[in-house]
């Protein structure tokens, strides 16, 4: 073997064999198995290292999406509870703002009387006072002092007048208990809707118990109708659409944008119509919430809920004053769903589209990962093959867009190109065989090995009549011929000399049936050529015939030669041996002959079982003393 191949064996052990040696080469990596075993850590595939590391990456832009999102569904929830707030706050205000001036006038009246500032006594006086009083409270809309002699002083709005009449209460009746129910107060009261004829509708009212000099006089009444409160209602910003109402109980409208211009919906037997009865579909569906819509998370301290009507959700804010009489009012406002949700659905909107994203990216992360462990899935299994020495399978790669992976898979093509290079000089199964025995395999030992010596008859006549580069092919082609049924045969080709082939048995392999072994090497030489030369002649070319020589004997086996020129080869005189018995064949030839095959009686002993043969007799080789015995296989 040359420097060559023993270079090629060097390389191959370090970089594609784990746990082969060779001459001169550090000892190569142990194998997976033997990294489990002595602590290594297992090798992970790049497909599961590059996932994981998206993996992570993706798990933490993941988790600060999140963070950011719910921060901001908090944020959005908190604005949205404070719009909502605000909405109820702002018709709270408006409302006391309309009532409230109302008991203060009151209050301030009442205080009038008990400091004797108005006579009850002087009733022209006591008009004039509740006249100048109404004046400054355009919402209310009468004023009446009831004194105890069942007298009442009224001022009250008619139109753009004010009218002032004295009236007489004795037919009245529950009067005795409304004053009684003063005195016991002691302080404005927001009482029970009354309701007016004249007016034809009901009156919000407060009653301020009135004293004169220590002594109870009566009732100071103060109104003020539900068409004004319901037109100061619809008028103010909070309440610019029909979505304001305030309700009494559940079901009773007391203010609300259609009860300012159509009186017809008061009725003396029923002064408050229902919701279902003011002509507004929404507030009618109030008590009817929509089971599928959930509740809403931002409605703040107030309490609220959704309802759909006609395809379209409305959601309703609410909450409970207390103050203007016995059964609280249902202060609220409804509005669509799409105005109050819009930063809702504006940050669901931003939730689906960094859900899109972390989806993207994990899209992408998987890509990437393909487009990078596929080359090097690639990469890996022809290398792979390189190292059992399958150069067939181990076929040039296509590049890859990504610099490092196509600088890897450029240097593995230039590899397969100089290792097709070697494989022209160096034989692949000898190289297979060193790499799996180590170091070992390269050191001179002694061995009984078989030698085939093979020679092609009148040679030189037959090259004389081919050109150079003919002669060379034929060559080729006939040493691929012996080549094939040599390695068939577990055989070692050691070199080619001119016409003549030498191959062995028996090393770097052990082989104890390496006799018999090429013995059946010869015989399917001899029958390739035996069809090979009915080809040729088919073509009116001559045939080809050879003699080969086999013989059995101890040699010396390793590498011979010095730095540069270093070959795996048989040192022995059974080399020398082989070649004289093929020169032997000389004599036992005849023109009829297209192969002879000669053997030593060593290699008939050794290989009997497995091959024929004939005696052709006892022979004194050349540059030998003793008679061999030589048989003709058959």
């Amino acid at each position: 073997m040359s420097i060559i191949g023993l270079k090629l064996r060097r390389f191959l052990a370090r970089k594609f064999l784990p746990g082969a040696r060779s001459a001169g080469v550090d000892e190569a990596p142990p194998n997976s198995d033997e990294q489990a075993s002595s602590g290594h850590p297992r090798r992970v595939p790049i497909r599961v290292a590059l996932a994981f590391t998206f993996g992570v990456i993706i798990a933490v832009i993941a988790a600060a999406l999140i963070l950011a999102l719910e921060s901001g569904r908090q944020n959005t929830i908190a604005l949205a509870g404070n719009l909502s707030e605000r909405i109820i706050d702002t018709i709270v205000d408006r409302t006391r703002f309309h009532l409230d001036p109302a008991r203060d006038q009151s209050e301030f009246l009442a205080k009038l009387f008990r400091d004797g500032d108005i006579d009850p006594q002087d009733e022209s006086a006591s008009l004039s006072q509740l006249r100048a009083a109404l004046a400054g409270i355009p919402q209310i809309a009468a004023l009446a002092v009831i004194r105890t002699d069942l007298k009442q002083l009224r001022v009250e709005r008619q139109g753009d007048n004010v009218v002032m009449r004295k009236i007489d209460m004795r037919t009245v009746p529950g009067l005795d208990e409304a004053f009684e129910m003063a005195r016991s107060a002691g302080r404005p009261v927001w009482g029970e809707l009354l309701w007016s004829d004249r007016l034809n509708q009901p009156l919000v009212n407060v009653r301020t118990p009135l004293w004169y000099e220590g002594a109870f006089l009566g009732i100071l009444l103060t109104t003020v109708t539900v068409a004004e409160l319901s037109r100061f209602l619809a008028e103010s910003p909070a309440g610019s659409d029909v979505g304001a109402f305030i309700l009494l109980g559940r079901n009773h409208v007391l203010a609300h944008a259609a009860l300012a211009h159509n009186p017809q919906l008061f009725k003396r037997d029923k002064p408050l119509p229902e919701v279902s009865e003011i002509g507004d579909r929404v507030l009618a569906s109030i008590w009817n919430p929509d089971p599928q819509a959930g509740a809403v998370p931002f409605a703040g301290s107030s309490k609220s809920h959704i309802v759909t009507v006609d395809g379209t959700s409305y959601v309703f804010i609410y909450r409970d004053i207390s103050g203007y009489g016995d059964q609280p009012w249902m202060v609220g406002r409804y509005l669509p769903l799409d105005e109050l949700g819009s930063e809702v659905r504006r940050l669901e909107f931003a939730a689906w589209l960094g859900l899109a994203a972390v989806l993207a990216a994990v899209a992408g992360a998987w890509l990437v990962g393909y487009a990078i462990g596929k080359p090097i899935l690639r990469l890996a299994r022809a290398t792979s093959a390189i190292r059992t020495l399958d150069l067939t399978s181990a076929r040039p790669l296509a590049g890859s867009h990504l610099r490092e992976l196509d600088e890897a898979i450029r240097a593995y093509n230039a590899l397969i190109a100089v290792l097709h290079w070697f494989e022209t000089y160096v034989p692949r199964r000898l190289v297979k065989q060193l790499m799996a025995q180590g170091e070992q395999a390269t050191a001179l030992v002694e061995r009984n090995v078989t030698v085939l010596f093979t020679d092609i008859v009148d040679f030189t006549s037959l090259a004389e009549r081919l050109s150079a580069s003919d002669a060379a092919t034929f060559l080729n082609d006939h040493f691929r011929l012996l080549a094939a049924c040599v390695e068939a045969e577990g055989g070692t080709i050691d070199k080619y000399i001119g016409d003549s082939l030498m191959a062995f048995w028996g090393a770097p392999e052990l082989q104890l049936d390496h006799s018999a072994l090429a013995c059946r090497a010869a015989g399917a030489i001899a029958a390739a050529i035996v069809g090979d030369n009915r080809r040729r002649r088919g073509l009116g070319l001559p045939p080809v015939r050879i003699r080969i020589g086999i013989h059995a004997g101890p040699a010396v086996v390793g590498n011979i030669g010095v730095p540069g020129r270093i070959n795996y080869t048989l040192v022995g005189d059974v080399v020398n041996t082989a070649q004289r018995i093929e020169e032997v064949a000389k004599e036992c030839m005849t023109d009829d002959d297209e192969v002879v095959v000669l053997v030593s009686d060593v290699v008939f002993r050794s290989a009997r079982s497995g091959c024929s043969a004939l005696t052709v007799g006892q022979y004194v080789l050349r540059g030998r003393h003793e008679a061999t015995n030589v048989f003709r296989l058959h």
